[in-house]
């Protein structure tokens, strides 16, 4: 479940209204004067969000499909964390260039296109013979991805008249919980209906129909563009895309093989790569154009603080359902659908809390980050002592709660901040600072799964248990190897949670004070 929330966008105007529109905007607030024929109606916010749909089910299903599809390509631990990361990275390089895109040349025409290149790949990946083809294929989907996702929403704040766009933001926001959770629970169905080797294949093929059972209906949606599009930085973007990927690749790779001179090298690349976007995007300013990542928007105080917080949530979040999922079928031998029913906790305490959000911010503030964060770590290692002391049998009683704890203080985190950090953010800075923070949002959950998801393989391996999820501890004996190395990822998580807590309270103690 990847909680995609409203960021701050160039509002522009649908082509039928000339109404001027500056080049960077603030977080959309009212809508500019909208043509009635041409607005936006429930009819077409429904197909929106139906195209948004397969963006989160792919992460939810293939999370919980991981271990199959490591069977079937004879792929280790690290070769399935990289199937997801792959998918993360190159939507989060996608997303920097993919707004402007559609600004300049059409939302909806962009939303058409990624649509279908979604669907044509999502079933590609269902054929896919190497782990090596299903990786290229998976980071081309996270690029179509990357490609329309932004015009979703966009679409929503541009052409949408001010009481269906508040409510189209919250569905928006829901959806994308709503996403995972059907992609875990239809992959785990699927998965005790066909032979394993089929069902992750079936999954694919599930969702790229999915993508393309929206296109009959985007002729609701009216085509929209901003006035005054946004440079687009293509050296810019194509500079952080390369890094990014230079980067994730051997971090996930790296630690289960040694660390063999390739990995170093590809860092290294990664190093040279990122300085070289760096100086780019310094250069880009001074000449007076707007590069993917101003610098004089990361000098801003808020900004900063909000993109460190933004890292380290989606870091924890993009490990916890990847490590549950990998405990879950090696300590308790669960099936899909046996993974799926101990997720779905999480995600139902995700969905409800996200739903009761608006209410939960307007009486308690901003504060309730610091408080859904300190909840957060305090859930991380009840988690952990519950792992510890498990007999390796089936979940612990004391598990489930604690889940659905975890989803509801999780979503009750990162919305309060990205509103937060928008809100204390200067106008000039507010649109670019908001793609930022939603390019973050999918780095960090590929980060996650090659970070947190290695070290835990590592320290289970170096504990005794199995190094990858593949193998039934129950009948090794191995579980308590692997109880040692999830926990120890917990931890780990938990620390991030207290960090965020830090932060959060930075921010809101200026509030406090004035």
């Amino acid at each position: 479940m990847t909680p995609s929330l409203p960021t701050a966008v160039d509002q522009g105007t649908p082509v039928a209204a000339p109404a001027s529109t500056p080049a960077v905007m603030p977080p959309a607030t009212t809508s500019p004067a909208l043509n009635p024929a041409r607005a936006l109606t429930a009819g077409g916010l429904a197909v929106l969000l139906l195209a948004f749909l397969p963006v989160n089910f792919t992460f939810g299903a293939v999370n919980l499909l991981i271990p199959a599809i490591a069977a079937d390509l004879d792929a280790g631990p690290s070769g399935g964390q990289l199937v997801l990361s792959a998918y993360t990275t190159t939507f989060a390089a996608g997303l920097v260039v993919s707004g402007r895109l559609g600004d300049r040349y059409g939302r909806r025409r962009l939303l058409l296109i990624g649509l279908i290149a979604f669907g044509a790949l999502a079933v590609l990946t269902g054929l896919a013979q190497s782990v090596v083809s299903l990786v290229a294929l998976r980071a081309a989907l996270g690029l179509a991805a990357g490609l329309f996702t932004p015009q979703v929403l966009t679409s929503i704040q541009a052409t949408a008249p001010d009481r269906l766009r508040t409510r189209g933001i919250i569905l928006f926001t829901a959806a994308g919980a709503v996403a995972s959770i059907a992609g875990q629970v239809v992959a785990g169905a699927i998965a005790v209906t066909f032979p394993e080797h089929l069902a992750w294949r079936a999954v694919q093929v599930v969702t790229g129909l999915i993508a393309l059972l929206a296109l009959p209906g985007l002729r609701a949606v009216q085509e929209s563009r901003s006035t005054a599009p946004l440079g687009l930085d293509l050296r810019g973007a194509v500079l952080l895309g390369g890094g990014l990927v230079a980067l994730v690749v051997p971090l996930t790779l790296g630690p289960t093989a040694g660390w063999p001179a390739w990995s170093l090298g590809l860092l290294g690349a990664a190093a040279v790569t990122l300085t070289a976007f760096a100086l780019a995007q310094r250069a880009t300013e001074r000449r007076g154009g707007l590069p993917v990542v101003p610098p004089s928007v990361l000098r801003v105080a808020v900004v900063r603080n909000g993109l460190l917080m933004t890292l380290l949530f989606f870091v924890s979040y993009g490990a916890i359902l990847y490590e549950i999922s990998q405990y879950a079928r090696t300590a308790w031998g669960a099936d899909g659908w046996g993974v799926a029913m101990v997720t779905l906790g999480f995600g139902g305490g995700f969905l409800v809390a996200a739903l009761l959000l608006p209410g939960v911010l307007g009486r308690v503030g901003p504060r309730i980050m610091v408080y859904a964060a300190s909840g957060q770590a305090v859930a991380l290692l009840g988690i952990a002592l519950v792992v510890a002391l498990d007999d390796g049998r089936s979940a612990p009683p004391a598990l489930q709660p604690l889940l659905i704890v975890l989803g509801a203080v999780q979503a009750l985190m990162y919305g309060p901040a990205l509103q937060t950090v928008l809100s204390r953010t200067p106008d000039w800075a507010a649109g670019v600072a908001g793609g930022l923070l939603t390019t973050l949002q999918q780095l960090g959950i590929g980060l996650g799964v090659a970070l947190l998801g290695s070290l835990f393989h590592a320290v289970a391996a170096a504990a005794g248990g199995p190094a990858g999820g593949t193998a039934a501890a129950n009948a090794t004996g191995s579980g308590s190897g692997l109880a040692v190395g999830f926990a120890t990822a917990l931890t780990v998580q938990a620390g991030c949670a207290v960090v965020f807590a830090l932060l959060a309270h930075h921010i809101t103690r200026r509030d406090a004070a004035g």
